[in-house]
């Protein structure tokens, strides 16, 4: 009986886990993501919409890392009532939290889902 190994393929594949990780991670969060984006548009106190149809979600930043992702909510929707620009998220935030539940619900299944991935990339 005999075993092969090919240690030049090994060796690819040791050096391109890492990249593969962080490539499993971001679709983790981003599936994650929607789903905060999604819950928050549930939970925020509605009056016109405005603050609602603000939750986004954001990719990259100043790190300039494409992988960064940011559930986020305000500032670039004029409130029809107010005629101002929706500022108004993080107050709205301090007296009836919606982001803070939303990413209560998802936080948890984060690390899970990530190992379920590379225990699925490795055992395919």
């Amino acid at each position: 009986m005999s075993i092969r190994f090919d240690l030049g393929r090994a060796k690819t594949d040791l050096a391109d886990l890492p990249e593969k990780m962080l490539d499993w991670a971001f679709e983790v969060l981003m599936s994650r993501a929607e789903l905060m984006k999604d819950l928050a548009q549930v939970y925020v106190p509605v009056d016109t919409g405005t603050l609602r149809d603000t939750i986004r979600i954001e990719r990259g930043g100043e790190s300039k890392d494409w992988r960064r992702v940011r559930v986020r909510a305000g500032g670039y929707l004029i409130n029809p009532r107010s005629k101002r620009i929706c500022d108004y998220a993080v107050v709205v935030e301090q007296r009836f939290p919606f982001m803070r539940p939303a990413w209560e619900e998802v936080k948890a299944d984060i690390e899970e889902m990530i190992k379920a991935k590379i225990v699925e990339s490795v055992n395919p």
